[in-house]
């Protein structure tokens, strides 16, 4: 164990708690940016983290004050898309060019965001696969998955900073790899949730559902080749056959809520536009076709009351 790692999590939502968590138990310091009822949960009784069926209570650092984070060598960005800018604005005092900040937010925008945010601080962009949800204020429900792939995206001081922090999440038992494309790793990501985040929301049925469907998968098949040839106009090393893979595992999965679905049902703002609205954006920017996207945005909005 590197004793010295420090990680903090902006935005301590469902993924954030989970990784964090993982991390805390397996005997790192971890402080985590929280607020509201939330944030006095895990201030008051900690957080109740359930996985694989066992339930555990952990205490850790929360607060809703950035300067908490200050003293951390790691901060991994873990709030929505919705508030990443929000959240940048608020880290401006406390990030130095000593840290590593990983991003692990849906879509492919946020690398660059944080890279043009603090351009002398090293940036990493992440990947995590994972089903978890909030099943209320400081209980942590994590029901698939979890593993995530890291990829180096802007150089700094705190680069080196990533050995180590793989090496903490594997001993977490979060399994955790370098990705030595960092740009296609995000968009195989972006692929899964074209093809499956906006239509599970709209149908309130899980992402296996809709693969193993004839005329869903037709949509989900189709949103993913318009994403594919958009990546691949962008010189993005992704490829019909992520599509393949991604269908197959899709089908083995559990009954997990994707984060769109969960965010309509409470009410949040969706990241559809960073998803199939940002497909379709640059489809039509691009001269690609991208129809289907824009169709499941525009549903998504309509859905929303936009």
């Amino acid at each position: 164990m590197e004793a010295f790692l420090k990680v903090g999590f902006a935005g301590a939502g469902a993924v954030g708690c989970h990784y964090g968590s993982k991390l805390k138990q397996a005997g790192y310091d971890v402080c985590l940016l929280a607020r509201g009822a939330h944030l006095a949960a895990l201030q008051g009784q900690g957080l109740l983290h359930e996985s694989d069926g066992k339930q555990t209570r952990v205490q850790i650092k929360a607060s809703s004050d950035v300067g908490a984070l200050a003293d951390c060598q790691v901060i991994v960005l873990s709030c929505k898309m919705t508030g990443l800018d929000a959240m940048l604005a608020a880290l401006a005092p406390v990030v130095n060019a000593q840290m590593l900040l990983v991003t692990l937010q849906n879509g492919v925008e946020a690398p660059d965001r944080v890279a043009q945010a603090f351009p002398s601080t090293a940036v990493v962009a992440g990947s995590a696969f994972i089903g978890a949800r909030l099943e209320q204020p400081g209980y942590l429900i994590h029901s698939a998955a979890g593993g995530m792939r890291l990829g180096h995206w802007q150089q700094g001081a705190g680069e080196h900073l990533l050995t180590p922090l793989l090496a903490a999440f594997n001993a977490a038992h979060v399994p955790a790899s370098e990705d030595d494309n960092a740009a296609a790793m995000v968009w195989r990501k972006l692929l899964w949730n074209c093809g499956f985040n906006a239509i599970t929301a709209l149908t309130r049925r899980f992402a296996k559902d809709m693969a193993a469907g004839e005329e869903t998968l037709a949509v989900v098949r189709q949103a993913m080749a318009e994403t594919v040839a958009v990546a691949q106009k962008l010189g993005i090393a992704i490829a019909e056959q992520d599509i393949d893979k991604h269908i197959q595992v899709t089908l083995q999965m559990g009954p997990v809520k994707t984060s769109m679905w969960q965010d309509m049902e409470a009410g949040h703002p969706t990241e559809v536009d960073f998803l199939n609205g940002y497909v379709a954006q640059m489809g039509e920017k691009l001269g690609v076709a991208s129809q289907t996207n824009r169709l499941l945005t525009t549903l998504v909005h309509a859905l929303e009351g936009r």
